[in-house]
């Protein structure tokens, strides 16, 4: 193998993939850079098959390559990142930047959407707040109304018909 045959690389490759996919993908969290990694791995272990002393075993050896390969990429990101100075933000960046006119439109909208709310009829009311505000399943809201998951259904789905008309009404 260390004097270089395809085929028994082609082996190798085949039976220790998935394993140093898995380590790519464990570093990184990122699939599509996992899969790059992996390949330029496959690609450095098979130059380096010659200093391969064989002190260890194959995939220990291959293991260790990889995790320094995907460390060194971490490395690399994170001071490319670092190294984006103010003066390279682009226009985008300030646009979705929180400045204080977004909080307090947030904050009117947010208020208008609360005073809408509380303007419905029951049961309505209570179908939207539950769901929307108290994160609750349309199964929680059922039981705790005593009704069924399709009354609830048909109620969040009038309720946000109305709110929509509302909503009109308020531009």
């Amino acid at each position: 193998m260390k004097s270089g045959h395809q085929e028994a690389y082609k082996f190798l490759v085949l039976r220790y993939q998935n394993m140093v996919y898995h380590v790519c993908l464990k570093i990184t969290s990122d699939e599509v850079s996992a899969k790059d990694l992996s390949q330029e791995i496959f690609t450095k272990a098979y130059s380096a098959l010659p200093a391969f002393r064989e002190d260890s075993s194959f995939s220990t050896w291959l293991y260790q390559i990889a995790v320094r390969k995907c460390l060194d990429y971490k490395r690399a990101n994170q001071r490319e990142q670092s190294r984006r100075s103010t003066s390279e933000v682009s226009e985008d960046d300030w646009v979705t930047a929180e400045t204080p006119e977004h909080i307090v439109l947030s904050q009117e909208t947010n208020s208008r959407i609360h005073q809408m709310v509380n303007e419905l009829a029951e049961p309505y009311r209570s179908a939207i707040k539950l769901y929307y505000f108290d994160q609750c399943s349309y199964q929680e809201i059922a039981s705790r109304q005593g009704i069924s998951t399709k009354t609830v259904e048909s109620q969040l789905y009038r309720a946000k018909l109305m709110m929509r008309k509302k909503g009109e009404d308020f531009r």
